[in-house]
């Protein structure tokens, strides 16, 4: 009993680390392409904003996904095969080109649509010459509750 408390105890505490980290973070798009709407989501202008079928089906034409939650999210769990590039420590045009070529099409997600840093990085991608992008603002929360695949 002691051990499941002290497991509970230590995910609650990660996810309230995380939540306050993703709260808190401040909105920085060094693009100037990314636009907060009143509802507090997040469009990219040059960029489709896609819905979960649409994701699906980019899946399973072989898209590649890339991941820009917390590394220890991504570790949780993922879309299987996405590639996990957090935006503020792994996330940069090298890492990127290791994974998808500039014609690839290239799917970003993070938890919801109220987490910037899959919009911020679908704009960095479009600056550096990707032309085939999709911002996935429903991202994790929405696959997560489907029947999709998940590793």
């Amino acid at each position: 009993m002691r051990r499941w408390l002290a497991c509970v105890a230590v995910f609650t505490a990660l996810s309230l680390f995380g939540t306050a980290n993703t709260l808190s973070q401040e909105f920085v798009d060094p693009t100037g392409l990314v636009k907060e709407t009143s509802s507090g989501d997040f469009v990219v202008d040059g960029v489709e904003r896609i819905d979960l079928e649409r994701a699906h089906e980019l899946y399973q034409a072989g898209a590649v996904f890339v991941d820009l939650r917390n590394i220890w999210r991504y570790d949780l769990a993922h879309i299987r095969g996405a590639v996990g590039l957090e935006l503020n420590s792994q996330f940069n045009e090298e890492s990127l080109a290791k994974h998808a070529s500039k014609d690839q099409a290239v799917v970003f997600y993070c938890n919801h649509s109220a987490c910037p840093r899959s919009a911020i990085a679908s704009a960095l991608a479009l600056t550096w010459g990707y032309t085939d992008i999709y911002h996935f603002p429903d991202g994790w929360s929405a696959w997560s509750s489907s029947d999709y695949d998940k590793d």
